[in-house]
């Protein structure tokens, strides 16, 4: 059920008598303030055309004029407020113990490469049924009432943030991945473009070689682009029910990884071996991405009426996943310090990429140079020298740090022994504080948490048997390797400590879920992420307290495991109807 909330503009009939003075001088503000707070309808900065954009591809400094336009565009987030002009209106779903509350969702959605069945999955339950998988979700089984419970959640959504969004791409049929889906929804979007795809492959450019040298006119015709239809860009997107207040856009001072130089030099036989390693191990598909650009901020601050200031922050976070976790903290750093002033609510999500490995192509030099630096190599070694048992040691180690890390970026992290390379990271995020002292919240309650889950971060972040809930997933995976939880939902409320127990859960994260059930059962894979959703209730949310489980699912007899307690409340159609109302 959905509460309308107060309307955006000045109240037009004030229902008392002034004195005209003291009236004319109330309009004047009135209209000041208003004007002054009208929002954008529409804007977008000049795409480059296909003719420009093979000038990036030949050289990344083509000359001022080029670059200047590029700058521009880069700074320039696309912003459309044409559902709140057509007379959509925002409303807060409500559930008997959240009360009025907010629905947050965040996917990857990879290369917005099966884009139509994301819009199918966030808009119609009856077309959506068409894309599961009858032998991995029988229709009546628990995993097909699982798959239909998750839709639902996601297709309540009240602000959603995506990442891999394309426009004019060949991959994703040249579309508008974002503003698709928001038109569809009936949405307000903000989109920031992070990279522009220059691959001369793509562009046509380059062809395509079989390894005796001739070409597969086949494989390059398949390959290159339209020109009247190609724009080549990659970014994040905010859709959101609520108004856009503003969007801030631009590249990241830190860059780990260079998109451009870095694909461009011709792979050597260390790269070579590991791209067929993966593609036979894990079925998954290692090539050559060359692109201008990088990682970027992107705020969008919505109105929301009730928060301090009518505002909500949203920070989309797109980190990059060719570098060591120590390049992807300086990034979290440095998006930290843009938003240290905001004195209203933050919801901080996306995909951190936060897995141990580089993805970037690397080489016999590049190996040798990272194993020197290790501490733990070194530890390795000495035992190996020391001690006669040194094969059963390593071992141990080597076993106890995987077991030890396996899903949790919040385990302990033991320097040379068994490090944890991601912890820094979270660290750095769970130590942060506002100007006004406010603080992520990491609380972790079995009553507000899916599947009734204690430790860090449950309450926003869904945790597993053993640690979190993963959202990535190589097309393949081999038994625990080649998954990851590489999404997260950070959210500032009203707290001053992360782990404050008597502080407010007003706009506290409630009830954190990986919908992976719902990516995995289908035909084929929406995304190799899965969405991940988070309530939030306005208000002070009135949740019995039951030690050791969660309240919610024992009044109502519904079992813990995979259940989302909002929807358990509200019901759902078995048959996975059901928008808001």
């Amino acid at each position: 059920m959905r509460t309308p909330l107060k309307s955006w503009l000045p109240v037009k009939d004030w229902g008392i008598k002034l004195p005209a003075a003291l009236l004319a001088g109330v309009v004047a503000v009135g209209f000041f303030l208003y004007f002054n707070n009208r929002l954008i309808r529409h804007q977008a900065a000049p795409f480059l055309t296909f003719n420009e954009l093979k000038k990036f591809s030949q050289n990344p400094h083509p000359g001022y004029l080029l670059e200047k336009k590029l700058q521009r565009f880069w700074r320039t987030p696309l912003i459309s407020n044409e559902a709140h002009y057509a007379g959509t209106k925002p409303s807060a779903q409500t559930d008997p113990q959240l009360g009025p509350y907010l629905s947050l969702a965040t996917w990857n959605i990879e290369k917005s490469i099966h884009m139509k069945d994301a819009i199918t999955a966030f808009s119609s339950p009856e077309a959506f049924l068409a894309l599961i998988d009858p032998e991995k979700a029988p229709e009546g089984s628990d995993n097909y009432k699982t798959v239909l419970r998750q839709r639902d959640l996601l297709q309540k959504s009240d602000v959603i943030l995506l990442q891999e969004m394309d426009i004019g791409v060949k991959r994703s049929g040249y579309i508008n991945a974002a503003g698709e889906l928001a038109k569809v929804l009936k949405m307000n979007y903000a989109y920031a473009p992070e990279q522009l795809e220059v691959d001369p492959v793509y562009m046509g450019l380059e062809k395509i070689h079989y390894d005796n040298g001739s070409v597969d006119q086949e494989q390059t015709d398949y390959f290159a682009a339209d020109p009247a239809q190609y724009k080549g860009a990659f970014g994040v997107a905010v859709l959101s029910r609520y108004p856009i207040r503003r969007a801030q856009a631009f590249q990241l001072k830190t860059q780990p990884y260079d998109w451009y130089k870095g694909e461009k030099p011709k792979i050597g036989f260390v790269e070579q071996a590991r791209r067929v390693g993966t593609e036979v191990l894990f079925h998954n598909q290692i090539t050559r991405e060359m692109k201008m650009g990088g990682r970027a901020f992107f705020r969008v601050d919505l109105a929301v009426p009730g928060l301090p200031e009518d505002t909500l922050t949203i920070i989309n976070i797109h980190l990059e996943i060719k570098c060591l976790p120590e390049g992807r903290k300086a990034q979290v750093a440095e998006i930290l310090s843009y938003i240290k002033g905001i004195k209203h609510p933050v919801i901080m999500a996306g995909d951190f990429n936060s897995a141990q490995e580089d993805l970037s192509p690397t080489s016999a030099l590049r190996v040798a140079e990272r194993a020197i630096k290790k501490p733990e190599n070194w530890a390795s070694a000495a035992v190996a020298v020391l001690i006669p048992q040194a094969l059963i040691i390593n071992a141990t180690r080597l076993i106890g740090k995987f077991t030890k890390n396996y899903q949790d970026p919040l385990a302990l992290d033991i320097p040379v022994i068994a490090p944890n390379t991601l912890k820094p990271l979270f660290n750095m995020i769970e130590d942060y504080r506002f100007e006004d002292g406010g603080a992520f919240d990491f609380r972790g309650d079995a009553e507000r948490s899916t599947g009734a889950k204690e430790g860090p971060l449950a309450n926003a972040n869904q945790r597993g048997i053993k640690g979190f809930k993963t959202t990535w997933s190589v097309e393949r995976p081999v038994l625990l390797l080649g998954k990851y939880r590489l999404d997260w939902i950070f959210v500032k409320s009203f707290l001053k400590d992360p782990y404050e127990k008597t502080g407010a859960y007003r706009f506290a994260p409630h009830f954190g879920e990986t919908l992976e059930e719902m990516n995995t059962s289908l035909k084929i894979k929406i995304s190799d992420h899965h969405p991940n959703v988070v309530a939030i209730p306005f208000g002070e949310p009135h949740i019995k307290t039951v030690q050791g489980t969660d309240s919610m699912n024992a009044s109502l007899e519904v079992p813990v495991t995979g259940v989302h307690p909002i929807q358990a409340i509200q019901g759902t159609d078995s048959k996975g109807a059901g928008s808001p109302q």
